[in-house]
C-alpha cells in the first residue's frame, strides 16, 4: 500500500493521509514524520499499514468523543461530523457502530431531546417533524416520542400566547388584515389552519 501524505501550507500541523491515491484522514504531521522520517510518500509493508490505520483509527474515535462530549448529537450529524474532517467511510463506520453499542449515540435519546427543546420553544408539531427528518430519525422512532411529549392543552395554551403577541404586533391593520397576517404567520411556522382557527376563536370569546 502506497503512502502520500501532505499539508496545505508549511505552518499546518494537520497532514492528509493517502493510501493508494484516497484519502483516509488527517493526522498531525509530527506523528507521520516520526513514522516515516525520510519521505513523505513510501510503500508500507503490512506492519506498518496496520500502524498507520490504527492511528487513524484513534483520531477518529477521538474527535467523535469530543464532538459528542460538546453536545447530544444524532448519528447522522456525527457522521456529517467525520466526513467533513475527511476521514475514509470505513473509519468513520467503525466509530459509529462502537459508540451506539456503547449508546454515545442514540438516536432515540437525541429524538426526545430534540423533541422537549422545540415544545418548550413554542415550535409546531410539523416543524419537530420536519426537524427530525433532516436529522434522519425514522418515523417508528419518533412518533412514540412525539405523541407522549405533546401534552394537547400545553399546545393550545402557547398558540394562544402566540396569537396574542400577534395580534399586538399587528394591532395597527384593521381586523380582516390582522387574522391574515396572524394566520399566514402561525401557518408558516408549522401549525395546522384547524388548530389556529380554534385558538383564535377561543382567544376572542
Amino acid at each position: 500500500m502506497k503512502l502520500k501524505y501532505w499539508t496545505k501550507n508549511d505552518k499546518s500541523r494537520a497532514a492528509y493521509v493517502s493510501l493508494d491515491n484516497e484519502i483516509w484522514g488527517v493526522l498531525d504531521i509530527r506523528t507521520l514524520r516520526s513514522m516515516c522520517p525520510f519521505a513523505s510518500e513510501l510503500e508500507l509493508d503490512e506492519a506498518q499499514e496496520q500502524e498507520l490505520l490504527k492511528l487513524l483509527e484513534n483520531r477518529v474515535w477521538w474527535l467523535l468523543g469530543e464532538y459528542q462530549a460538546k453536545a447530544e448529537h444524532s448519528e447522522q450529524q456525527c457522521r456529517e461530523y467525520l466526513s467533513r474532517k475527511e476521514f475514509h467511510p470505513s473509519l468513520i463506520q467503525k466509530a459509529i457502530s462502537i459508540a451506539k453499542e456503547k449508546k454515545y449515540i442514540d438516536d432515540s435519546r437525541f429524538a426526545e431531546i430534540l423533541i422537549r427543546s422545540l415544545l418548550d420553544r413554542g415550535k409546531s408539531k410539523r416543524y419537530i417533524i420536519q426537524k427530525l427528518f433532516t436529522h434522519r430519525i425514522p418515523e417508528s422512532l419518533y412518533l412514540p416520542l412525539l405523541s407522549a411529549a405533546i401534552n394537547p392543552e400545553d399546545s393550545r395554551d402557547t398558540l394562544r400566547q402566540m396569537i396574542d403577541k400577534l395580534r399586538h404586533q399587528y394591532r395597527e391593520l384593521p381586523p380582516l388584515k390582522q387574522k391574515e397576517k396572524v394566520f399566514a404567520s402561525l401557518y408558516r411556522k408549522g401549525f395546522d389552519l384547524e388548530d389556529i382557527t380554534a385558538a383564535w376563536d377561543a382567544n376572542l370569546s
